[in-house]
Order: C-alpha cells, then sequence, then structure tokens
C-alpha cells in the first residue's frame, strides 16, 4: 500500500502534498527536516490533514500529481472539509485514472 498525504504549517498557512509508504512518519521526518533540503524544511509544525489509500507509488504519483495540477487551495481546502467532494474526487480518479482510494 502506498499513501497520498496532504500536511499543513499553520504558521506559513501552506499545504504539501506528497506520496509515501507511511503518511505519518513521513509527516514526522517533514517536523525534524529529515530531508534538509526538501522544500517544507523552512517550518516545524506541519500537521497531516489527509492521507489517501491507494495500491502502489505509481498510483500514488499519478494522485498525487493530481491534486497538484489544481494550483488550488480552495481545492484542497474542499478535499478537507467537504465529504461530498472528496467522494466526488474519488471518483474522478477511479475514472481517469482506474486507481480505487481507499
Amino acid at each position: 500500500m502506498h499513501y497520498v498525504y496532504i500536511i499543513y504549517s499553520p504558521s506559513f498557512d501552506r499545504y504539501y502534498i506528497g506520496e509515501s509508504v507511511n503518511a505519518v512518519n513521513r509527516t514526522q521526518q517533514h517536523n525534524s527536516a529529515f530531508y534538509d533540503s526538501a522544500s517544507t524544511s523552512f517550518t516545524r509544525d506541519w500537521q497531516l490533514c489527509l492521507q489517501l489509500q491507494v495500491a502502489n507509488r505509481l498510483q500514488a504519483i499519478k494522485v498525487e500529481r493530481y491534486i497538484k495540477s489544481m494550483k488550488s487551495k480552495a481545492f484542497i481546502r474542499k478535499l478537507l472539509s467537504d465529504e461530498s467532494f472528496l467522494i466526488n474526487f474519488k471518483e474522478i480518479i477511479r475514472q481517469k485514472f482506474q486507481i480505487e482510494i481507499e
């Protein structure tokens, strides 16, 4: 299994979308600057907001890129706050990429 995750920094009001085999551990790595040159290393207050489970890394990368292609904080906030929007998003991913999101 693999995950697409969204983390949020309250101090900078920024979201980050990534993929990992373990979203909780990866969030801890973001907060500890495990990768000191990462684009998230400017703060240590990342909070895990959403994790979407898919079958493998290739699927996770496709979903991650799709979310990033929206280039919209409003889109991300809607994913996080509106259950029907999230359900619709999962259906779009299923139809567009034949990927099932758990």
